[in-house]
């Protein structure tokens, strides 16, 4: 039995008890203490039998690189960040080299940061991608840090960002958007034109889009509530939060508004003769009625922009699009923001800089323009 004792200057009844040790062969000890010695007791009988079946679980030891990025994936970022998010690092972690995951992680130094963001780059991966990579694998050593599974300073915020140098986003002109949305209506099934006019018309991103439900669509208040996002994962597929964990209620015209209602009458349609049923509510529906892949709609849209004899441009392209063109229309970032579903305006900033460079540009030949006509009206007037 553990040795309980009482502190003559406070009454407090008190035992440190011994639990055994973790596999870095630290010992685990807890402490309590109360005015009655009978809960002391009590308290000692709890942790003994926590003991015994395992709930107090030994500190796990990480020694190597692949050990800690699974350990941060399972116990971190399951559990606080979203299912996309999760399956976004997992994709990032296949990627990582060899001879960074079998690293021991208290050997991992800055130059070792900066050599795998090399790697990358060297691997022809876009700069933008490499600081993005590199931000998460800031975030993953601080909380390495907090959980004392790395001592030391964080080696990847010792290492510089690459130069992005000016984004070029690809994206369509209102002229090239209206013949490619003309051409996909034509060339597409009903289900991927579904998708492809809503991330055009609304700036959905394409998995919100593919996962919207027909109960989300609000033909009375001309909005669709934006509340998830699909999940596609080797042998199967889900849905979950949309990317900020909020619902956004985007604004839809009357152009979006009547071209839905007729895919609705199409798909009803389409399950009466064919036999199938949209048990999922789906607005964007593959094949009798089954989900509609990213891939497949990717394939779909590669075709439709070929057909329509249209610059390349990525399904994303679309939703810079959308974005691009109310901004050159003078749209507010902040709605903009909102539309999108960014966290903040700052981001919709530095996202569409390109856009912003060219307004700028117009600005200041506008405001040209604007003198010159005075000048002339003064020259005119005397």
């Amino acid at each position: 039995m553990a040795n309980i004792k009482k502190n003559p200057k406070t009454g407090l009844w008190w035992v440190r008890l011994s639990l055994g040790t973790d596999e870095r062969g630290k010992r685990i000890q807890h402490y309590y203490s109360n005015k009655r010695k009978q809960e002391v007791e009590f308290w000692i009988a709890e942790q003994l039998t926590a003991r015994r079946d395992g709930t107090i679980q030994k500190v796990i030891q990480v020694r190597t690189m692949e050990q800690l990025i699974e350990l941060w994936l399972e116990d971190h970022v399951r559990l606080t960040k979203a299912t996309t998010t999760y399956h976004s690092y997992r994709s990032i972690v296949r990627q990582i080299p060899d001879w960074f995951m079998k690293l021991k992680v208290d050997r991992v130094e800055a130059i070792h940061a900066q050599r795998l963001l090399a790697d990358w780059h060297r691997d022809q991966i876009k700069a933008s991608t490499v600081n993005s990579r590199r931000a998460i694998f800031v975030g993953m050593f601080s909380w390495a840090i907090r959980m004392n599974n790395y001592r030391g300073s964080n080696p990847f915020s010792a290492v510089t960002k690459l130069n992005e140098g000016l984004k070029e986003m690809q994206t369509y002109s209102a002229e090239q958007l209206s013949r490619y949305l003309r051409t996909a209506r034509d060339v597409m099934t009903t289900g991927n034109y579904a998708a492809v006019m809503l991330i055009s018309y609304t700036g959905l991103r394409a998995r919100e889009a593919t996962a919207l439900r027909w109960s989300d669509v609000d033909f009375e208040r001309m909005v669709i509530m934006v509340k998830r996002t699909a999940i596609e994962v080797k042998g199967g597929y889900s849905f979950s939060n949309t990317k900020g964990k909020k619902v956004r209620v985007v604004t839809i015209s009357p152009h979006v508004a009547e071209e839905l209602r007729r895919i609705r009458v199409e798909q009803r349609y389409d399950s009466l003769r064919m036999g199938w049923r949209n048990e999922e509510d789906l607005v964007c529906l593959g094949v009798s009625g089954a989900y509609l892949w990213h891939s497949g709609l990717r394939r779909r849209h590669i075709e439709t922009f070929k057909t329509a004899a249209l610059p390349k441009i990525t399904l994303h392209g679309l939703r810079h699009t959308h974005a691009s063109l109310l901004m050159e229309i003078g749209v507010h970032a902040k709605v903009i923001q909102e539309r999108l579903g960014h966290a903040d305006a700052t981001l919709t900033m530095d996202t569409y800089a390109h856009v912003l460079h060219t307004l700028q540009s117009d600005t200041a030949k506008q405001f040209e323009q604007l003198l010159k006509r005075k000048k002339t009206a003064q020259q005119s007037g005397s």
